[in-house]
């Protein structure tokens, strides 16, 4: 990134920062279903709870889902994270900081159009690697009926929300599968899954 891209994503975050601590609170968000009860069954993958590593449950989350379907040539995992109020200092955590982190670092990565011409719906799309190990990663924000990739655009959306007296809560939704197989079959085996995930998890959170 360039030393002017750099300064203004830096301005418009401290701007978000000091908005946010100016917003008034904002009213608690409607009940929503809980996520434990994702369906287990998603077109023609059937998925059972994935146990996070140690640590790694502990995100600030209100509630999550994490399964692992099987069901196509390859599993996928599934990660819905849900924050009810992301001015209370957890906010989402973006996989663009967290996989790194965790050690696998990006290869490439890209815009993915899983919607139709009709109803667009974009996410963003990482290739990663860990030693020999090279994965696909899916992932969108998603709230009140919004579905974003840039974590830029899910920012100015919870200043939005939280400026016009809304709920600021939010969800990151992530889709995970192997590329062993090569990054096109991974790529469209993540795209059809998500196709069918993302009008789901639409009944999952609060509108």
């Amino acid at each position: 990134m360039s030393l002017a891209r750099f300064t203004v994503a830096a301005l418009i975050l401290a701007a978000g920062i000091l908005i946010t601590r100016s917003i008034k609170a904002a009213p608690t968000p409607e009940e929503h279903q809980p996520l434990r009860n994702f369906p287990a069954n998603i077109a023609e993958w059937h998925g059972q709870y994935l146990p996070f590593d140690d640590g790694t449950e502990d995100l600030g989350v209100d509630d999550f889902t994490n399964q692992e379907y099987f069901g196509g040539d390859r599993p996928i995992e599934l990660y819905i994270g849900y924050y009810k109020d992301q001015r209370s200092g957890d906010a989402i955590h973006s996989p663009k900081n967290c996989l790194p982190g965790s050690g696998w670092e990006p290869v490439r990565s890209a815009r993915l159009q899983i919607g139709s011409a009709a109803s667009p719906v974009t996410v963003n799309e990482y290739i990663v690697e860990q030693g020999s190990q090279r994965d696909l990663v899916l992932y969108w924000y998603q709230t009140h009926g919004r579905i974003v990739a840039s974590e830029y655009a899910a920012k100015f959306w919870f200043v939005a929300d939280g400026l016009r007296g809304r709920p600021t809560d939010g969800a990151m939704i992530r889709i995970w599968t192997t590329a062993r197989d090569g990054e096109e079959r991974a790529e469209a085996r993540a795209t059809e899954f998500a196709r069918h995930v993302y009008p789901e998890v639409t009944n999952f959170l609060p509108r």
